[in-house]
């Protein structure tokens, strides 16, 4: 396949797929996680406003009972007992009228009650207060005692509220509750009923109350739950079919708690059979209608604790409003896609084209560059795949030319090194039996000198002094020269590497005393080696004297061994000293050269030490180190080595 062609089909491939995968699931992902996220905070807001409404329950049913407990309830007490027994109390309107004052007053400071009523024992309405007004008694029964109602005819309820226990909150609705409203209406709450007893526990009457749910309505009103989300509140009630089903509040139907209703407003009106069978298998949970894309988040709730009446709370969130937002995001991310494709796919086909042809060129001139051949203004073939021949040619010539140049340069600098010490070392030894001899005359004609000259004349002494102080240091330069020419093949023994580099150490204290530097041995395994054990010692020698000579009093020269892929022994003496230029890193090895000062060394120290070394097999390289001195380290082959145990 041409090269042109790869690099289009592989970045459109690379660009599709990429990215339709990447657009699928990060929005499938952040999709279901929005879902979760508003599932859970809807259930959330659910429980939230069962808590609210359970809290305005409580408080009303405390606010019943402590009203039924009062001192101007049980005042009554007498005219409810006289009542009981049919009769009409003595101070019946003086005492109905005070506790239609008491009632009265306490509606006006205890907002949220509609209507408050005292019955007799036989259920009838004795005292009646509604908005915060007395209602007068109008209806006059058989005994001759006032109603502010008609009279109670339901057995049945009369019953029930008889068994109910003293001083105890109940829920029921009264027969006389609808006479308020217009007829057929239903009040969305249960008027709450407290029997009243005597000191004997004996029912004398009741107290009951009414709230039309006001407080119910600012608070599902206040609730924040967004524009999209509607609150729907049903009754369950199994043992009446009239209320069961029937629409407590409904905000899209504009139904309030405060609001009487037709108990046609049922549920069913509002979602599905199926819908509302799932709520009161389930009491909690989530539906989705397909059929009109709805979600129903529902949650039940008792309202009324003596009663198995109930609420099911239910908030209602279109579907849309879970997709809509990612619809958008899925429909930009494509776009974005398909513009990115675009561009990618037109930058692919010029790079193709531009690229293709220099690459073919540069592939065959790499070839005939590494084979050796001269490099022509030949123009570019079309052949087999360009990648695959550029790969290639460029590993063959990267991997001749290091290799090549590595060889080279290791056998250059080998033979120069070897070349220069042999001829160096040649002439040194003609030279040195050359001027041994005439030094040796020199320094016995010194000494036959110096006993001739009388010891008055100082001045002559001194020269003669210098002149054999001279010829002494000519001496042992010659007598290096000698060593250097006559370097003879390692004597190859096993010896101990601690030993060997305690004992050298040993030798450089009184060299180190003299110029105040410390020495110490950092550490090094325990190991045998195989070599000359003295011309080792020399070179070891010689490089710590020549770190001792460098370094300032105070500092110190670090002596440390370790071993290098298991067949090699590093030996290493560092100082804090001034360190290697570039030209003396050049010259350093060369007989002759050395840094120090004129009369302090000879030059041959290093030479001689490259000599035994290279016999050995080994290297010996100097490089700067990081605290300003030299590291000189000796890389020997071990042989025969094994570690104590």
């Amino acid at each position: 396949m041409r090269l042109k062609s790869s690099i289009f089909l592989w970045v459109s491939l690379a660009t599709i797929i990429p990215l339709t995968a990447l657009i699928l699931v990060i929005t499938a992902y952040s999709e279901r996680l929005h879902h979760k996220n508003v599932e859970s905070e809807i259930q959330t807001s659910i429980k939230n406003i069962i808590s609210e409404l359970e809290f305005r329950q409580n408080y009303v049913n405390k606010i019943v009972l402590s009203l039924a407990t009062s001192p101007a309830i049980k005042n009554f007490f007498p005219v409810l007992q006289s009542a009981a027994e049919n009769d009409l109390h003595p101070n019946y309107f003086e005492e109905a009228g005070k506790l239609n004052r008491f009632l009265a007053g306490f509606q006006h400071s205890v907002p949220g009650l509609d209507t408050v009523r005292v019955l007799d024992i036989d259920g009838n309405t004795l005292v009646k207060i509604r908005f915060g007004k007395h209602l007068p008694a109008l209806f006059e029964s058989m005994e001759d005692i006032p109603f502010a109602e008609e009279e109670l005819i339901d057995e049945h309820f009369l019953s029930w509220m008889m068994q109910l226990q003293p001083y105890q909150v109940s829920y029921g609705q009264l027969p006389l509750s609808q006479r308020d409203y217009a007829e057929g209406q239903e009040l969305s709450l249960l008027n709450l009923i407290v029997p009243l007893a005597d000191s004997q526990d004996k029912t004398v009457g009741f107290l009951t109350a009414r709230t039309l749910g006001n407080q119910m309505d600012n608070i599902l009103q206040t609730t924040s739950l967004g524009t999209n989300v509607h609150i729907v509140i049903a009754e369950l009630n199994p043992d009446n079919p009239t209320r069961n089903g029937m629409l407590l509040y409904s905000d899209t139907d504009h139904l309030k708690f405060s609001v009487p209703r037709l108990p046609e407003s049922k549920i069913n009106t509002r979602i599905s059979d199926a819908a509302w069978q799932l709520m009161l298998a389930n009491r909690y949970g989530t539906y989705h209608n397909s059929e009109n894309n709805q979600n129903y988040f529902f949650q039940e709730f008792y309202p009324y604790k003596n009663q198995l009446v109930s609420w099911m709370i239910m908030l209602q969130m279109d579907e849309r409003y879970f997709n809509e937002p990612f619809q958008r995001i899925r429909f930009g991310l494509f776009a974005f896609a398909a513009f990115a494709l675009i561009i990618s796919l037109l930058l692919a086909n010029m790079g193709a084209k531009h690229i293709a042809e220099p690459i073919t060129r540069f592939s065959h001139m790499l070839k005939k560059y590494a084979d050796g051949e001269k490099l022509g203004n030949e123009p570019p073939e079309i052949t087999a795949t360009e990648l695959k021949e550029l790969n290639h040619s460029f590993n063959y010539l990267v991997n001749t030319l290091e290799s090549t140049e590595k060889e080279r340069d290791r056998a250059q600098n080998m033979m120069l090194q070897n070349a220069k010490l042999a001829s160096i070392g040649e002439m040194a030894a003609g030279i040195g039996h050359e001027i041994n001899n005439p030094l040796n005359n020199i320094l016995s004609y010194a000494k036959l000198i110096e006993r001739d000259i009388a010891d008055d004349n100082t001045e002559i002494k001194e020269d003669i002094v210098g002149l054999r102080n001279e010829a002494l240091r000519a001496s042992r330069i010659i007598k290096g020269i000698l060593n250097f020419a006559r370097q003879v093949p390692p004597e190859y023994k096993p010896f101990n590497l601690g030993d060997w580099l305690k004992d050298t150490l040993l030798l450089v204290e009184p060299e180190a005393h003299k110029h105040k530097v410390t020495t110490s041995l950092i550490n090094y395994p325990d190991i045998q080696l195989e070599g000359d054990y003295q011309q080792l010692q020399q070179v070891l020698l010689n490089l710590l004297i020549n770190a001792i000579q460098v370094s300032k009093q105070g500092q110190e020269v670090k002596l440390t061994a370790q071993i290098i892929d298991d067949h090699q022994i590093q030996v290493m003496v560092s100082d804090q000293g001034k360190g290697l230029s570039a030209d003396e890193k050049e010259k350093i090895f060369d007989p002759f050269f050395t840094t120090k000062s004129i009369g302090e060394g000879s030059g041959l120290g290093l030479s001689i030490s490259l000599g035994i070394v290279q016999y050995h097999h080994g290297q010996l390289k100097l490089e700067n180190n990081t605290q300003g001195g030299v590291d000189a380290i000796i890389l020997l082959p071990i042989k025969n080595t094994h570690y104590d145990s």
